[in-house]
């Protein structure tokens, strides 16, 4: 292996010193894999679409199968609307607005 040298604050040595010591692990080998893990982040492919992004951080789940057979192909957004519009519904945007709950 090829040593490298690197500066850190004390704090952050401390802290890699506690975190190698709970994992049972040398300083030097929990460097060596959070570096390889960071590397490996990084080399992943970007997410492409803004659902893509959501799901990676956190913020949408995918849909359960159930959700998922409800999906009329080919539908459009008009269509939804005016389909809504004419049962007397409440809009896409009330829809949502009432499920998200009160503003905080």
């Amino acid at each position: 292996m090829n040593p490298i040298e690197i500066d850190l604050p004390t704090e952050t040595r401390q802290r890699l010193e506690t975190q190698a010591r709970l994992r049972g692990k040398t300083v030097s080998e929990l460097s060596r894999d959070l570096i390889e893990l960071a590397l490996h982040n990084c080399e992943e492919t970007k997410p492409k679409t803004a659902r893509e992004v959501l799901q990676a951080a956190g913020c949408v789940s995918t849909l359960s199968e159930t959700l998922r057979q409800k999906i009329i192909p080919g539908v459009t957004l008009e269509e939804v609307r005016a389909a809504l519009t004419a049962a007397g519904e409440p809009s896409l945007s009330e829809i949502i607005d009432e499920q998200r709950g009160p503003k905080s």
